[in-house]
């Protein structure tokens, strides 16, 4: 069986800058930091989910936000559906 190529831990994306900061295999969820570059910080939490035609873990994109991707402005937040998977706090 073929490798799943997993997401980078750190990366640059239109001069944004993402660091994984944590994954929970038991919620198959990913949280990573993202850094504008006026020095802004957001984090980002979502589902693990495998591209199938390139093989590999995708990072979501605009359309998942608000899905199966979540940003908050508090690491206190995005700390929950981390530990939690995407069940919303009550």
């Amino acid at each position: 069986m073929e490798v799943i190529k997993e997401l980078e831990k750190e990366f640059i994306k239109n001069k944004d800058r993402f660091i994984q900061i944590g994954y929970n295999p038991k919620t198959e969820v990913y949280l990573y930091k993202r850094i504008f570059p006026g020095g802004a910080i957001v984090y980002e939490v979502f589902k693990r989910k495998r591209n199938k035609r390139f093989n590999c873990i995708s990072y979501p994109g605009d359309n998942a936000f608000g899905y199966w991707a979540l940003t908050f402005p508090k690491y206190e937040q995005a700390r929950h559906y981390l530990d939690n998977g995407f069940i919303k706090p009550s």
